[in-house]
């Protein structure tokens, strides 16, 4: 009996790990508010399609955790000590990945401001 328990145990977290790895879990859509207009993410995408490591982004998360934490839990308007601002991190990662694959000559995402950073239309 505490063998198969053990097994279930065992074979319920090999599962659940291989959904987290396989982007299952992500949301479709994030938009981050930004004063110079708001971003949208395509997060699913990035997981699924693109199959990019969860940790290139959600570089602290922990083995074992169902979701990564939220880019404004650790990087805040400002910098802190050795913590890039959130918008420092966001230019470093989001748009460096992308200016990455622009110079190997691969498929990419916007590079330019105002190619991410939309303003809404004035009603």
């Amino acid at each position: 009996m505490k063998r198969s328990l053990i097994g279930i145990g065992i074979l319920a977290g090999f599962l659940l790990s291989v959904l987290m790895v396989t982007g299952v879990f992500a949301k479709d859509v994030i938009t981050f508010t930004a004063s110079n207009g708001n971003v949208t993410f395509a997060h699913k995408k990035h997981a699924e399609t693109l199959k990019i490591d969860c940790l290139k982004c959600h570089h602290t998360w922990k083995k074992g955790e169902t979701s990564g934490k939220l880019c404004r839990d650790c990087h805040k308007e400002k910098a802190e000590g050795k913590t890039l601002s959130l918008k420092d991190s966001m230019h470093k990662d989001c748009k460096g990945c992308h200016d990455e694959a622009k110079k190997a000559n691969k498929p990419t995402g916007p590079t330019g401001c105002t190619q991410c950073h939309k303003k809404e239309a004035k009603k």
